[in-house]
């Protein structure tokens, strides 16, 4: 049985059927080459495999679809359910995820530098009482330009 798999079932009794992996960040890559980037790139930074794991785009349609069919009452008033819209019509138009738990501020900052270098173009914490977009906090692969001039 998958992680994804394992965080679903998990989540059965905790938030009413709804996908809600607490202190884990689900990014999103344009392709799987991307995504595999930023997962060997966890890796390098200390994560372990029980840590990290790679979602295709059809794992996660299918896994979101499933989740959205019947929401509960609570878990539609919340963001989990228009969280988990926005995941499927990522993996619909065939975005790869990569999903790593961080659950402190030291790892989640070290996941934040990985996947810097593979740049996501969806990235979500998922804290215990609110899922935060957390993509603007990845740093940029690219220093800025300075001036050289000296005056």
């Amino acid at each position: 049985m998958n992680k994804l798999r394992r965080q679903e079932d998990a989540n059965q009794i905790s938030e009413a059927g709804m996908f809600y992996p607490t202190g884990y960040i689900v990014s999103g890559f344009a392709d799987r080459a991307a995504a595999r980037k930023a997962e060997q790139s966890l890796h390098a930074q200390g994560f372990g495999d029980d840590d990290v794991q790679y979602v295709s785009a059809a794992d996660m349609h299918k896994a979101a679809s499933r989740n959205l069919e019947h929401p509960s009452l609570f878990a539609s008033t919340g963001s989990s359910m228009p969280t988990r819209q926005k995941q499927l019509e990522l993996a619909r138009d065939g975005h790869d995820f990569v999903l790593v738990r961080a659950p402190e501020a030291g790892d989640e900052e070290r996941a934040l530098r990985a996947l810097a270098s593979a740049p996501p173009r969806y990235a979500v914490k998922y804290r215990r009482l609110i899922i935060e977009n957390i993509l603007p906090d990845i740093p940029s692969i690219a220093e800025p330009v300075r001036n050289s001039r000296v005056a």
